[in-house]
């Protein structure tokens, strides 16, 4: 993982996903998931691209079932989008996930 991503457990969401000072992206994914895999360098990249802006954060889906549950988050990857404590904008998800469109989520979230 990059220097531009954290990850984060379960117990760190309320602190660092809903009592964030600005626009958060969350990643839920799984090990042994090539679309996780595949998507880790787009995800970082677009980090970095907008580091002090958006805060980008990873959180491994098998091991926090029960706040995937509560989000509704049933593969991987999924990425939810954040602002003031809220998801807002649509989710990405599955292997299809292209590194303009996380782009264009952040810059909307940004707006």
């Amino acid at each position: 993982m990059g220097d531009h991503v954290k990850e984060i457990t379960a117990q760190d969401y309320d602190r660092e996903v809903l009592g964030a000072e600005g626009p958060v992206v969350l990643d839920f994914y799984s090990t042994e998931c090539p679309p996780c895999e595949a998507l880790a360098p787009k995800f970082e990249s677009v980090a970095e691209a907008y580091a002090g802006r958006a805060r980008f954060l990873k959180i491994f889906r098998q091991g926090s079932r029960e706040l995937a549950t509560r989000l509704g988050v049933t593969g991987s990857p999924t990425l939810l989008f954040f602002k003031a404590g809220r998801e807002v904008g649509e989710r990405m998800t599955g292997e299809e996930i292209k590194k303009t469109a996380l782009k264009a989520q952040v810059e909307a979230l940004l707006a």
